[in-house]
Order: C-alpha cells, then sequence, then structure tokens
C-alpha cells in the first residue's frame, strides 16, 4: 500500500490540527460563526465536481483485505413514501455538517459523496459547516436551505443533530432530507444506518490476534490486553463497544478490555491521554472510535511504540507502523447511492436504509504492510462468517437491523 503520511499530515496541519504532544484540541476545519455557517458551493461537472472545504478530504472507500464485501445498497423492512417522478431543472443537493470538514471521518466521507454527485450526476451542490456544539446555527442552516427550494434534497448526519432535523423536517413537509448515521423517523426523511457492530467486531478480533502474537507484531506485549476509546456515550458508539468486545472475545474469552469515553468528538488532547493511560495499562492495541477525538489515540499509539486501529475512513497512512487497520464506514458510498435513487425518482422517504458488510457498507482497511497475511486470512474467514449470518454480532438499538444486498 503506498503510504499517505505525508500528505495526510499535510491536511491535518491545513485543518489547523496541531498533534505533535498533542497540544491542541483536535478540533479540525475552521468553525463557523452565526447562523449561516461557512459554505462552499460549486455547479456539478461544468462548475467543479462537487462542494469541497479547504479541509476536506476525499477518503478511500474500496474494501481492503479480508473485508468479505460485495456492492449494493441495501435497506430495511418498512414502509416509506416514494420519491415519485424526478424533479425537473437543475438536481439541487445540500449537505449541512454539524460540525466542521477536515475530521479524516465521517464528516470528510459525507462529503466526499457529494462531490461525487457534483461530478457524476451533475448536481449543483453547497456545504454549510455549521461549527461544533451549536445547535441553533444547526437549525437556522437547514431552515435557511429548506426556504430556498433550491435542492430537491439536503443531507445531514450524526445523532447530535437529530433533534434539530426533525424539528426542521416538520416545518418543512415537501422537502426531502437524507440523515446518515442516525434513524430519524418522519415521511419525508430518508435515513442511513450502518452495521457498524459488525466491522467494530473485526477490528476486535484484529486487536486480540495481534495482543496475543509478540513473534508478528513486535510491539505488543503479549499480555492480551486491548482498549477502545469512543466518542460519547450514546448508542452508536455503545454499537461499536460491543462489537469490538464481541470480537476480541472470539479471539480469547478471557482477554482484557478497556473504554472510555471522550465526550467529544473533537478534543484531541482527552482522546490522546486516555489512549497513554491504556498502554500504561498494557494494553498492546486501541480501537479510536471517537471522530477528531481518535486522532489524540493514534498519535499516542506512535508516541507510546504501541498498535492502534483507526475508523470511518482510512486513516492508515497517518502514522506508518503504527495503525493497523481503519474500520471504514463507508458513508460516501451511501450517500451518492441515495442521492442517485433521489435524482431518479426512486428515493424512498420515512424509510432507514441499512449498510453493512453484505453491501459494501462496512469494512476493515487493513495496512497490508503491517498486518501479516495469515492475520488478513483469519480477519476474512470472520468477516465471511459474520457477512453470511453464522457469527451474530451484538448490537445495541436502534442499530440492529441487518443490511440486505
Amino acid at each position: 500500500m503506498a503510504r499517505r503520511s505525508t500528505a495526510l499530515i499535510a491536511i491535518i496541519a491545513a485543518a489547523g490540527l496541531t498533534l505533535a504532544g498533542c497540544g491542541s484540541s483536535g478540533s479540525p476545519g475552521s468553525s463557523s460563526s452565526g447562523a449561516a455557517g461557512t459554505t462552499s458551493e460549486a455547479a456539478g461537472p461544468t462548475g467543479g465536481s462537487g462542494s469541497a472545504s479547504g479541509s476536506s478530504r476525499a477518503p478511500m472507500s474500496s474494501s481492503g483485505a479480508g473485508s468479505g464485501m460485495s456492492s449494493g445498497s441495501g435497506m430495511s423492512s418498512g414502509s416509506g413514501t416514494s420519491g415519485g417522478t424526478a424533479p425537473s431543472g437543475p438536481f439541487g443537493v445540500a449537505f449541512m455538517v454539524p460540525g466542521t470538514l477536515g475530521d479524516l471521518g465521517f464528516f470528510d466521507s459525507g462529503q466526499a459523496g457529494i462531490k461525487r454527485a457534483g461530478s457524476d450526476l451533475g448536481a449543483d451542490t453547497k456545504t454549510i459547516e455549521g461549527g461544533d456544539n451549536n445547535t441553533q446555527a444547526w437549525v437556522n442552516d437547514l431552515q435557511n436551505l429548506a426556504k430556498t427550494d433550491k435542492y430537491n434534497v439536503i443531507v445531514t448526519g450524526g445523532d447530535q443533530v437529530a433533534d434539530q432535523l426533525t424539528q426542521v423536517a416538520k416545518q418543512f413537509p415537501n422537502q426531502k432530507f437524507i440523515m446518515f448515521d442516525a434513524e430519524v423517523k418522519q415521511p419525508n426523511i430518508a435515513s442511513i444506518t450502518f452495521r457498524q457492530n459488525d466491522v467494530s467486531f473485526l477490528a476486535g478480533v484484529l486487536a486480540a490476534l495481534v495482543s496475543e502474537d509478540t513473534t508478528d507484531y513486535p510491539m505488543s506485549g503479549g499480555k492480551k490486553n486491548v482498549g477502545i476509546v469512543g466518542g460519547q456515550d450514546i448508542p452508536v458508539i455503545n454499537d461499536f463497544i460491543v462489537g469490538f468486545e464481541a470480537g476480541a472475545k472470539a479471539v480469547d474469552p478471557s482477554i482484557t478490555i478497556q473504554k472510555s469515553y471522550v465526550g467529544s468528538w473533537t478534543d484531541s488532547n482527552t482522546g490522546y491521554n486516555q489512549a497513554a493511560s491504556m498502554y500504561s495499562k498494557g494494553a498492546d492495541v486501541i480501537f479510536a472510535a471517537a471522530g477528531g477525538s481518535g486522532l489524540g489515540v493514534l498519535k499516542a499509539a506512535k508516541d507510546k511504540k504501541k498498535y492502534a486501529i483507526g475508523v470511518d475512513s482510512d486513516q492508515n497512512g497517518l502514522y506508518p507502523g503504527y495503525i493497523l487497520a481503519s474500520a471504514l464506514k463507508n458513508v460516501d458510498n451511501a450517500v451518492f447511492d441515495l442521492l442517485s435513487k433521489a435524482k431518479a425518482g426512486q428515493l424512498e422517504t420515512g424509510k432507514t436504509y441499512v449498510y453493512g458488510i453484505p453491501n459494501n457498507g462496512v469494512n476493515l482497511k487493513l495496512d497490508t504492510d503491517l498486518v501479516k497475511q495469515s492475520t488478513a486470512d483469519k480477519i476474512k474467514d470472520y468477516s465471511d462468517k459474520v457477512a453470511n449470518g453464522e457469527i451474530k454480532v451484538p448490537c445495541v438499538d436502534p442499530y440492529c437491523a441487518e443490511a440486505t444486498g
């Protein structure tokens, strides 16, 4: 795998993140002020390839070794509202980020899907960065986008914006919305959820295999001790945690599993400190399931000469030799899939689309320069068993629906 550490570190610097010594808050990108947020626009293929922020990064979405996936789109059972005939005129798409771009994670992945809609679907796109923890700005931004009557679909994502989206969706019943990484039950919203517990299970398997192998993984202490750092104590992160724990225990039921919550998606200092504490207590591998805060976890792995696993997008090249894999949540694929349906008049709102291993929604992207083939083969075996239902991974409601391809 070609190393991308220099380019990725440059992206972090451009986004205003300083991870050396973990001396910054880790809040990526440029926060907006006021209700309007920070915006960028593009006019599809005739005016660029979709919206982009200066700190945005389009992550890789191809499956890695042992992913056990096939392409396709999936949705949960239940009734929905059909999009009807495709609207006339330009196909407009807006993305309201309830945070900032540059997280090297799922917001950037969502932005990649928006950009692809611009280039491949000819969409007129607009992206607004609503800023971190600015709930009133999120409401105002969503309202202002809906008031224009310009966008066929408005996209946003994350549990943190669910209440605000519900409010605005009720105010604008004829506006279609796509919500990723959370379920919002409204007749004009199509939700996207992911089987993150399944890919987290594979991350747990990998962590446990490495923790017991000091020959192929010399920075492992062989202590059969692993950890996971979550962003917040909320269902989506707890779905990661139960999957990780199940995967690690599938390898060794007696393994020690440390866990913590940062309490923020943008506090890389705390992410760093929690990871450093886990490493000092014997952890050989830590899974960073904490958004931007997880960047501190990855930095701690390098500083403490231990292993880590990234999340959401391909973070393997950030610290070569230390990041075993990234648990990909392919938000870009899912967002583009639903936008394609919307343009064709086939998007069903009032419905939740579920993406997992069988339909290329999640996969574990291994660093093939670091992870040995024998380990990759074991990961693939577990992945196949998850995909075909032989292994049932524990889950946390409302993320227990099966993916269908």
